[in-house]
C-alpha cells in the first residue's frame, strides 16, 4: 500500500511534470498552409506588389566590381560544424573575400554582395554600410559562398555560436567594414557592360545527400551571367547548388572550399577581370566525385566546374541590357520551433532563447536584370525544389537563378515529401526544420509569385 505522507510529494511532483510539460511542449500546427493565416498574408502582400507599376527600363546598363579581403589581422573561430567546439582557426588556407558587383541603368541600382562565410550575418548594420551611397536596402542582394570552413564568431545566439563559436563583436564590426569597402570599390569602377546568359550541365560533381539520388533528384546546373565590359574583359557571376563541404569538421584552416578555388582558376585567364560565385539552392544538396575526400575532391570540383565555365564563355552572346529591378519582400511564417516528434515540438519561446531570430529575418530578394530573374532565400533552400520553378520562369520567358542565404536565414526548405520520413538523414527534416511541415510548397508558391511580378 502506497504510504500516506508519500502522497502529497508525489502528486506535487505530478503536478510540476505536468506544468514543465506544457510549458515546453505544445502540439504541432498541420493546419495545410494555404488555410493559414501567415499565407493569407503573405499573399496579400505579394498580389499588392504586383499591381504597383515599377518602372524597370532606364539607360544602358553600367556595372562595377571590387573586392575586400574576410581575413581580419586576429584570430577567429570557424564556422560550419557543430563539431568543431567552436576550434580558432590554425592559419589560412586560401583567401576569403566579399565580392561585390554594382548595377546600375540611371533610375535603378543593386549590389549584389557575396560573402566567402557560412552566412551573411543577419545582425549587419545595413544602415552603416550603405551610409553616404544613395543606395537603400532593398537594393542590395546578400549571399554567400557557404564555406564551412570559414572565419565565424558573427551569430550571438546560443546555436549560432555552437556552428561558428564565440561571439566576437570585433568580427561583426570587421566584416560589415569590409563589406562598405568593396561596396564602395564598385561603385567607383563603373562601365558600361553587355549582359548574357547560360546554364551548363554538371552532373557529376553534386549528390542529394537527404534521401539519395536514386529516390531524390538533384539541381544539376551551373547558371552564370556573362557580363561583357567596354574593355572587352568579362566578369562571371556564377551559382551551383553543392554545399562547400569538401572539407570535413577535421579543416582548421580558413578555406573558401571548392567555390573559391573555382573563381581563382577564372581569374587566372586574361579574358576574365573578376569572378563572383553566390551559393545556389544547396540544400539537400551535397559536393561529389567518385571517392575522394577533402582537397582532392576539392581540387577535382573547382577545376571541374571553372573548365566548363570557361569552355563556353566566348560562346555566351552578350547584348546591351537596359532593365534592371531589385527589391526585398517580407513573409509571413508560423512560429519557430524545434521538432520532438511527428506530433509535438518545443515551445517558441524555447527556440528564440536558442536561436533568437525575428521577423528581420523572413525576407525574399531578387534581382531582375533584362530576361535574368535572380531570387534570394533567407535559407538552405533544396535543390530539389528548383526544376518546376525553373520550368514556370521559362514559361513566362525569363531565367531563373535560385540563391540561398540572402542576409535573412530560416533554417532548411526540404521537399514536403520527405518531411516525416524516417529512414533518411533528419538533420534538415527535424534538427533545421524550424517552421513546420509545407514549406517547399509554400516558399515555391511565393517565389512563383515574384516571377508573376517580374513577368516581362
Amino acid at each position: 500500500m502506497f504510504p500516506r505522507k508519500l502522497i502529497k510529494p508525489f502528486f506535487l511532483i505530478i503536478l510540476v511534470i505536468f506544468v514543465l510539460f506544457f510549458s515546453i511542449f505544445e502540439r504541432l500546427d498541420t493546419t495545410p498552409y494555404k488555410e493559414s493565416k501567415f499565407y493569407e498574408q503573405t499573399m496579400f502582400t505579394l498580389d499588392s506588389l504586383n499591381k504597383k507599376n515599377h518602372k524597370i527600363d532606364g539607360d544602358t546598363l553600367k556595372m562595377g566590381w571590387a573586392k575586400s579581403s574576410l581575413i581580419p589581422s586576429f584570430s577567429t573561430p570557424l564556422a560550419g560544424y557543430g563539431e568543431r567546439k567552436g576550434k580558432i582557426n590554425m592559419g589560412v588556407e586560401d583567401s576569403i573575400w566579399v565580392r561585390t558587383i554594382v548595377l546600375d541603368n540611371g533610375i535603378n541600382r543593386a549590389a549584389y554582395i557575396s560573402l566567402d562565410l557560412l552566412i551573411p550575418p543577419p545582425n549587419l548594420n545595413l544602415e552603416g554600410i550603405l551610409e553616404g551611397t544613395n543606395l537603400k536596402e532593398s537594393e542590395l542582394f546578400l549571399t554567400a559562398s557557404h564555406s564551412h570552413s570559414s572565419i565565424g564568431g558573427y551569430l550571438s545566439s546560443i546555436v549560432g555560436e555552437m556552428f561558428a563559436g564565440e561571439y566576437d563583436e570585433r568580427i561583426l564590426q570587421f566584416i560589415s567594414t569590409a563589406i562598405r569597402k568593396s561596396l564602395l570599390d564598385a561603385l567607383n569602377n563603373m562601365e558600361i557592360t553587355k549582359v548574357g546568359y547560360s546554364r551548363i550541365h554538371a552532373e557529376e560533381f553534386i549528390t542529394n545527400r537527404l534521401v539519395g539520388d536514386s529516390l531524390g533528384t538533384k539541381d544539376n546546373w551551373i547558371r552564370l551571367i556573362k557580363f561583357e565590359r567596354n574593355s572587352g574583359k568579362n566578369v562571371i557571376m556564377y551559382s551551383y547548388s553543392a554545399h562547400a563541404t569538401c572539407y570535413t569538421s577535421k579543416q582548421l584552416k580558413v578555406s573558401s572550399d571548392y567555390p573559391g578555388k573555382c573563381i581563382f582558376h577564372l581569374e587566372e585567364l586574361p579574358k576574365i577581370e573578376f569572378a563572383i560565385y553566390g551559393a545556389g539552392a544547396v540544400g539537400s544538396m551535397s559536393p561529389k566525385y567518385k571517392f575522394l575526400k577533402g582537397k582532392d575532391k576539392l581540387d577535382v570540383i573547382a577545376n571541374g566546374i571553372s573548365n566548363k565555365i570557361i569552355n563556353v564563355i566566348d560562346s555566351i552572346p552578350t547584348f546591351f541590357e537596359n532593365r534592371l529591378l531589385s527589391n526585398k519582400i517580407y513573409i509571413k511564417m508560423r512560429k519557430p520551433s524545434f521538432r520532438l516528434n511527428d506530433f509535438l515540438i518545443f515551445k517558441p519561446w524555447v527556440f528564440n532563447y536558442l536561436v533568437g531570430l525575428d521577423n528581420s529575418s523572413k525576407y525574399f530578394s531578387f534581382l531582375k536584370l533584362g530576361d535574368v530573374l535572380i531570387v534570394g532565400t533567407p535559407a538552405d533552400f533544396s535543390g530539389e525544389l528548383v526544376k518546376p520553378l525553373e520550368e514556370f520562369a521559362l514559361s513566362k520567358q525569363m531565367n531563373l537563378i535560385i540563391n540561398s542565404f540572402n542576409g535573412g536565414y530560416l533554417g532548411y526548405i526540404t521537399n514536403d515529401n520527405w518531411y516525416n520520413k524516417k529512414n533518411i538523414n533528419t538533420y534538415e527534416t527535424y534538427t533545421m526544420n524550424w517552421y513546420g511541415p509545407h514549406n517547399g510548397s509554400y516558399f515555391s508558391d511565393i517565389i512563383k509569385k515574384i516571377i508573376d511580378i517580374n513577368e516581362n
